[in-house]
């Protein structure tokens, strides 16, 4: 039997660009209800496009046991508290639908743009 190593490599399931400033939630990989959503998330005054993204993603796709820490690890005070205090990833390991499937996957964020130590953008890697 010959060894695939590609079969034991992490593959991205989605991949996502948040600009602050520009309240853009850019979805570069990943399925496409969630693209779809992303693209008629309304401008709100009370909450950004990516908070908004988070609660429906948590609603809808999150397993239930692990909506309130996915939302609070998640939220956009907690990544410019994280970021903005010096962490260079943060990383959470969740059960999620994954297609048709549940699936536990493994979400790391890194910030992608800092000016004067104020996070501007950020990068989200769902790893399944």
């Amino acid at each position: 039997m010959e060894y695939n190593h590609k079969q034991n490599q992490n593959k991205y399931f989605k991949i996502v660009l948040v600009r602050i400033s520009t309240d853009e939630y850019i979805i570069l990989k990943g399925p496409e209800e969630e693209k779809l959503l992303a693209g008629i998330l309304q401008d709100d005054y009370n909450t950004t496009r990516y908070e908004k993204m988070i609660q429906l993603l948590a609603d809808e796709v999150v397993q239930k046991e692990y909506r309130e820490e996915f939302s609070s690890i998640f939220s956009m005070e907690n990544m410019i508290k994280e970021f903005e205090g010096g962490k260079t990833m943060v990383e959470y390991s969740y059960i999620r639908d994954v297609g048709d499937e549940k699936k536990m996957v493994n979400t790391k964020v890194y910030p992608r743009l800092k000016k004067e130590n104020r996070l501007e953008e950020f990068m989200v890697y769902v790893l399944s």
